[in-house]
């Protein structure tokens, strides 16, 4: 039986990174992904249009590079790929009519910058629902703050911590966040990327390998996936998402009981997100984002400023998960897409019908039941602040866990956090001495 110096679970991006720094680092590494492909919470869908153009990149994970992260900018350096800036206007609907988003937009920032300064003069942490109590604010400018809290976060506002938020608004200020883009080919290319320095490396990538049980001790780690077949090394980086650990998918024996219970202690939030694929555009040209508080799903975006003609519909939070008994209540993915071409009919004036008849094609995926995710990423509650950087700190110099969920700037949920996981991890095991 092959034994190696590391296995690396989990094939998203911060397995990938991790995996990569090491093998190139003369290690000699395995990773253990139980899907049938890399990338994780990454994947893009190539979409034919049906004309001579090359297809288009349908998101169903994450989307969006935000701001200038260096984590993520170095690797899109290395690798040549092409992006662009998200451009053009941001509309809202208040019900009746589309309106300027600046004012609800503005508001909503007003908000989180008043908390950062806020919860510094505090000993204390607290719910954002709280936090919006205790500052008696006028009820459009709190319901626009708890719709961008519960949206962006895919959080509950009655449990994210406001200590939290505060770290999370200084990391992104840090990265000019309000700043998005995206990968012209797809964010998929990045994880595709990673991969390929990582075989080059001579590391050894295993596809359909779900691992069911890991038993280890002090330099001694057994992976056994599915079938019973195992695989040995001296240590295992664990990049599985919060949402799988915190279900209890692998066995650990012994438990890494410390590093478990801190798991538990933060959350994994819903999102749902659809890609509407159409033969045409019947908005704005230069339409970027368009908010609908009051609607289902409340939340729409363009690739603006490139040229296809998609919608992309999203709602995150305790609302992702009405939306989601909706379509099991009716037993068909298809209610998610009714739904939505109701709210774009309501929206833009326009039937059902006719909206219906310009669409070409639409795209979802369920992380929530997906069971090899559980979520779309997460989020700290209240009282949770050390959790990710508790759970980031080596076991005995032999197990080591990696994720969004790990990360200890406050860059939580994001893809830049991950990727940064991952090299924080390798640099462990690079750093350690020899634990037998």
């Amino acid at each position: 039986m092959t034994r190696y110096d590391v296995l690396i679970i989990g094939a998203g991006v911060a397995g990938l990174n991790a995996a990569r720094v090491l093998a190139q680092a003369g290690r000699r590494v395995a990773i253990l992904e139980a899907r049938n492909r890399i990338g994780g919470r990454i994947w893009t869908l190539p979409i034919s249009l049906g004309h001579p153009q090359r297809p288009i990149p349908v998101e169903l994970g994450a989307e969006f590079v935000h701001g200038l992260p260096p984590e993520t900018w170095s690797l899109i350096e290395e690798a040549a790929l092409a992006t662009y800036e998200v451009e053009g206007s941001s509309l809202r609907f208040d019900g009746s009519r589309l309106m300027t988003a600046d004012i609800q937009q503005g508001s909503a920032e007003r908000v989180m910058e008043d908390m950062r300064q806020w919860i510094g003069k505090q000993v204390s942490d607290l719910s954002f629902i709280d936090y919006l109590e205790r500052r008696s604010l006028d009820p459009l400018t709190a319901r626009a703050a708890s719709n961008y809290v519960e949206s962006f976060n895919a959080a509950d506002q009655r449990r994210i911590s406001v200590a939290a938020l505060a770290k999370q608004q200084a990391a992104e200020d840090a990265i000019a966040a309000d700043r998005l883009f995206r990968v012209e080919a797809g964010y998929t290319a990045v994880p595709d990327f990673l991969a390929a320095r990582f075989t080059a490396a001579g590391g050894e990538l295993m596809l359909d390998a779900p691992v069911k049980k890991i038993s280890w001790k002090r330099g001694a780690v057994t992976a056994e996936v599915g079938g019973g077949k195992q695989y040995l090394a001296d240590r295992a980086v664990i990049t599985v998402p919060l949402g799988v650990l915190q279900a209890g998918m692998i066995e650990f024996v012994p438990r890494p009981a410390d590093v478990l219970f801190h798991a538990d202690r933060l959350a994994m939030g819903p999102v749902v997100r659809v890609v509407l694929v159409f033969k045409r555009k019947f908005w704005n040209e230069d339409l970027s984002f368009l908010f609908a508080p009051t609607e289902m799903p409340p939340t729409w975006w363009t690739p603006m400023p490139h040229e296809a003609a998609t919608l992309t519909g999203w709602v995150g939070g305790p609302r992702a998960g009405g939306l989601l008994r909706l379509v099991t209540a009716q037993g068909d993915a298809g209610a998610l897409l009714d739904q939505c071409l109701i709210t774009l009919a309501k929206i833009f004036a326009r039937s059902s019908a006719d909206i219906r008849q310009l669409l070409s094609s639409w795209h979802m995926h369920d992380w929530q039941s997906d069971e090899y995710a559980r979520g779309a990423y997460s989020y700290v509650p209240v009282g949770a602040l050390d959790a990710p950087e508790k759970m980031s700190q080596p076991v005995e110099d032999t197990l080591h866990f990696a994720g969004e969920h790990t990360d200890r700037s406050g860059n939580w949920g994001t893809v830049h956090a991950a990727l940064a996981s991952g090299a924080t991890a390798a640099r462990q095991v690079l750093g350690a001495s020899s634990p037998r």
